[in-house]
Protein backbone atom coordinates (compact mmCIF):
# COMPACT_ATOMS: atom_id res chain seq x y z
CA UNK A 1 0.00 0.00 0.00
CA UNK A 2 0.77 3.21 -0.73
CA UNK A 3 1.49 5.69 2.30
CA UNK A 4 2.40 8.77 1.27
CA UNK A 5 4.27 10.38 -2.15
CA UNK A 6 6.42 12.96 -1.76
CA UNK A 7 7.73 15.13 -5.28
CA UNK A 8 6.92 18.11 -7.66
CA UNK A 9 3.25 19.07 -8.31
CA UNK A 10 3.34 18.45 -12.45
CA UNK A 11 -0.65 19.10 -12.61
CA UNK A 12 -3.81 20.25 -10.99
CA UNK A 13 -7.06 20.03 -11.42
CA UNK A 14 -10.95 20.11 -9.78
CA UNK A 15 -10.50 17.51 -7.33
CA UNK A 16 -6.91 16.38 -8.23
CA UNK A 17 -3.26 16.60 -8.65
CA UNK A 18 -0.35 14.73 -10.92
CA UNK A 19 2.54 14.33 -8.78
CA UNK A 20 5.79 13.65 -10.08
CA UNK A 21 8.01 11.47 -7.69
CA UNK A 22 10.53 10.28 -9.66
CA UNK A 23 10.09 10.57 -13.25
CA UNK A 24 6.12 8.92 -12.41
CA UNK A 25 3.17 11.10 -12.39
CA UNK A 26 0.56 9.47 -9.92
CA UNK A 27 -2.82 11.03 -10.15
CA UNK A 28 -3.89 11.83 -6.77
CA UNK A 29 -7.51 12.79 -5.62
CA UNK A 30 -7.77 15.55 -3.13
CA UNK A 31 -10.17 17.66 -1.55
CA UNK A 32 -10.97 21.27 -2.83
CA UNK A 33 -9.03 22.77 0.36
CA UNK A 34 -6.45 20.72 -0.43
CA UNK A 35 -6.15 21.92 -4.12
CA UNK A 36 -5.92 25.64 -3.08
CA UNK A 37 -2.87 25.14 -1.74
CA UNK A 38 -1.28 22.97 -4.25
CA UNK A 39 0.56 24.97 -7.39
CA UNK A 40 2.52 23.38 -10.30
CA UNK A 41 6.19 23.29 -9.64
CA UNK A 42 5.38 23.03 -5.67
CA UNK A 43 7.54 19.98 -3.90
CA UNK A 44 4.49 18.58 -1.77
CA UNK A 45 4.37 15.42 0.96
CA UNK A 46 0.59 14.29 0.36
CA UNK A 47 -0.64 11.26 2.72
CA UNK A 48 -2.16 9.02 0.61
CA UNK A 49 -5.05 6.39 1.31
CA UNK A 50 -4.64 3.56 -1.29
CA UNK A 51 -7.54 2.30 -2.63
CA UNK A 52 -7.49 -0.68 -4.89
CA UNK A 53 -10.60 -2.43 -6.15
CA UNK A 54 -10.99 -4.50 -9.09
CA UNK A 55 -11.02 -2.52 -12.12
CA UNK A 56 -9.33 0.53 -10.36
CA UNK A 57 -6.20 1.72 -8.54
CA UNK A 58 -7.07 4.96 -6.53
CA UNK A 59 -5.24 7.33 -4.60
CA UNK A 60 -6.27 9.65 -2.01
CA UNK A 61 -4.44 12.62 -0.64
CA UNK A 62 -4.29 15.01 2.37
CA UNK A 63 -2.05 17.66 3.57
CA UNK A 64 -1.54 15.79 7.02
CA UNK A 65 -2.55 12.22 8.73
CA UNK A 66 -5.23 13.41 10.57
CA UNK A 67 -7.35 14.31 7.97
CA UNK A 68 -6.48 10.86 6.31
CA UNK A 69 -8.19 9.51 9.27
CA UNK A 70 -11.23 11.65 9.49
CA UNK A 71 -11.19 10.13 5.55
CA UNK A 72 -11.16 6.58 6.33
CA UNK A 73 -13.64 6.93 9.24
CA UNK A 74 -15.98 8.21 6.83
CA UNK A 75 -15.83 6.07 3.94
CA UNK A 76 -16.76 3.30 6.63
CA UNK A 77 -19.94 4.87 7.23
CA UNK A 78 -23.08 3.29 5.12
CA UNK A 79 -23.75 5.40 2.22
CA UNK A 80 -20.72 7.55 2.07
CA UNK A 81 -17.77 6.41 0.07
CA UNK A 82 -14.74 8.17 -1.00
CA UNK A 83 -16.37 10.44 -3.18
CA UNK A 84 -18.39 11.26 -0.27
CA UNK A 85 -15.79 11.43 2.38
CA UNK A 86 -13.83 13.82 0.10
CA UNK A 87 -17.07 16.51 -0.20
CA UNK A 88 -17.57 16.56 2.96
CA UNK A 89 -13.89 17.09 3.77
CA UNK A 90 -13.93 19.88 1.36
CA UNK A 91 -17.07 21.80 2.72
CA UNK A 92 -15.82 21.42 6.37
CA UNK A 93 -13.23 21.63 9.01
CA UNK A 94 -12.72 18.38 11.35
CA UNK A 95 -12.79 20.72 14.24
CA UNK A 96 -16.32 21.72 12.87
CA UNK A 97 -17.68 17.97 11.71
CA UNK A 98 -16.22 16.51 14.86
CA UNK A 99 -18.30 19.25 17.35
CA UNK A 100 -21.23 18.74 14.95
CA UNK A 101 -21.15 14.80 15.67
CA UNK A 102 -20.94 15.14 18.98
CA UNK A 103 -23.51 17.50 19.38
CA UNK A 104 -25.87 15.55 16.99
CA UNK A 105 -26.13 18.70 15.21
CA UNK A 106 -27.93 16.87 11.95
CA UNK A 107 -29.15 20.28 10.85
CA UNK A 108 -25.68 21.27 9.86
CA UNK A 109 -24.84 17.68 8.62
CA UNK A 110 -27.88 18.27 6.41
CA UNK A 111 -25.85 21.37 4.94
CA UNK A 112 -23.00 19.72 3.56
CA UNK A 113 -22.67 18.72 -0.12
CA UNK A 114 -24.32 14.93 -0.56
CA UNK A 115 -25.39 14.46 2.83
CA UNK A 116 -29.13 14.20 3.37
CA UNK A 117 -30.76 13.91 6.48
CA UNK A 118 -30.63 10.11 6.59
CA UNK A 119 -27.31 9.86 5.73
CA UNK A 120 -26.81 12.69 8.31
CA UNK A 121 -28.11 10.88 11.07
CA UNK A 122 -25.92 7.80 9.53
CA UNK A 123 -22.88 9.43 10.50
CA UNK A 124 -23.78 10.59 13.92
CA UNK A 125 -25.25 7.50 15.16
CA UNK A 126 -22.21 5.24 13.26
CA UNK A 127 -19.20 7.98 14.38
CA UNK A 128 -20.29 9.70 17.84
CA UNK A 129 -17.96 6.82 19.63
CA UNK A 130 -15.24 6.57 17.02
CA UNK A 131 -14.46 10.15 16.80
CA UNK A 132 -12.73 10.88 20.45
CA UNK A 133 -9.06 9.67 19.32
CA UNK A 134 -9.24 11.88 16.47
CA UNK A 135 -10.68 14.78 18.35
CA UNK A 136 -7.92 14.97 20.45
CA UNK A 137 -5.13 15.14 17.14
CA UNK A 138 -7.43 18.04 15.86
CA UNK A 139 -4.88 20.76 15.72
CA UNK A 140 -5.15 23.72 18.46
CA UNK A 141 -6.24 26.39 16.61
CA UNK A 142 -9.04 25.01 14.76
CA UNK A 143 -10.84 23.79 17.77
CA UNK A 144 -12.39 27.24 18.88
CA UNK A 145 -14.73 27.49 15.21
CA UNK A 146 -16.72 24.60 16.25
CA UNK A 147 -18.41 26.73 19.20
CA UNK A 148 -17.64 29.97 18.04
CA UNK A 149 -17.35 30.80 14.50
CA UNK A 150 -17.04 34.36 14.00
CA UNK A 151 -14.80 34.57 16.65
CA UNK A 152 -12.60 31.89 14.98
CA UNK A 153 -12.27 33.14 11.66
CA UNK A 154 -11.50 36.56 13.27
CA UNK A 155 -12.27 39.87 12.57
CA UNK A 156 -12.72 42.33 9.69
CA UNK A 157 -13.36 40.56 6.42
CA UNK A 158 -14.02 37.58 7.74
CA UNK A 159 -16.46 38.64 10.39
CA UNK A 160 -18.10 40.70 7.55
CA UNK A 161 -18.90 37.99 5.37
CA UNK A 162 -19.96 35.09 8.17
CA UNK A 163 -22.58 38.19 9.08
CA UNK A 164 -23.52 38.64 5.42
CA UNK A 165 -23.99 35.05 4.90
CA UNK A 166 -26.41 34.35 8.24
CA UNK A 167 -28.59 37.47 7.09
CA UNK A 168 -29.12 35.38 4.01
CA UNK A 169 -30.02 32.44 5.74
CA UNK A 170 -27.45 29.99 6.01
CA UNK A 171 -26.18 28.48 9.27
CA UNK A 172 -23.26 30.30 11.38
CA UNK A 173 -20.90 27.14 11.39
CA UNK A 174 -21.19 26.54 7.75
CA UNK A 175 -20.63 30.21 7.00
CA UNK A 176 -17.41 30.55 9.32
CA UNK A 177 -16.05 26.75 7.97
CA UNK A 178 -16.58 28.39 4.09
CA UNK A 179 -15.46 31.91 4.81
CA UNK A 180 -12.14 30.33 6.48
CA UNK A 181 -10.94 28.33 3.67
CA UNK A 182 -11.67 30.39 1.17
CA UNK A 183 -9.46 33.32 3.19
CA UNK A 184 -7.32 30.45 3.58
CA UNK A 185 -6.84 30.31 -0.29
CA UNK A 186 -7.39 34.15 -1.14
CA UNK A 187 -5.50 35.84 1.99
CA UNK A 188 -5.68 39.48 0.92
CA UNK A 189 -8.95 39.29 -1.28
CA UNK A 190 -11.89 41.85 0.47
CA UNK A 191 -15.30 41.47 1.73
CA UNK A 192 -17.25 41.25 -1.96
CA UNK A 193 -14.75 39.37 -3.54
CA UNK A 194 -14.80 36.62 -0.39
CA UNK A 195 -18.94 36.95 -0.38
CA UNK A 196 -18.99 36.03 -4.07
CA UNK A 197 -16.98 32.65 -3.65
CA UNK A 198 -18.11 31.86 -0.12
CA UNK A 199 -21.62 32.35 -2.32
CA UNK A 200 -20.45 29.87 -5.31
CA UNK A 201 -19.52 27.25 -2.73
CA UNK A 202 -22.68 27.66 -0.96
CA UNK A 203 -24.70 27.20 -3.86
CA UNK A 204 -26.84 23.88 -3.75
Amino acid sequence: MIAFVRGCIHQTGPGMAVVDVGGVGYRVFVTERCAANLSVGQEVLLYTHHRVREDEWSLYGFLSPEERDWFELLMGVSGVGPKGAMQILSATEPAAFAQAIADEDVGFLCTLPGVGRKTAQRLVVELKDKIGPLQGRIQPTAKPMASRPAEAAGSGVAADVIEALVTLGYNERQAAAVVQETLRAHPEAGVEDVLRWCLRQLAP
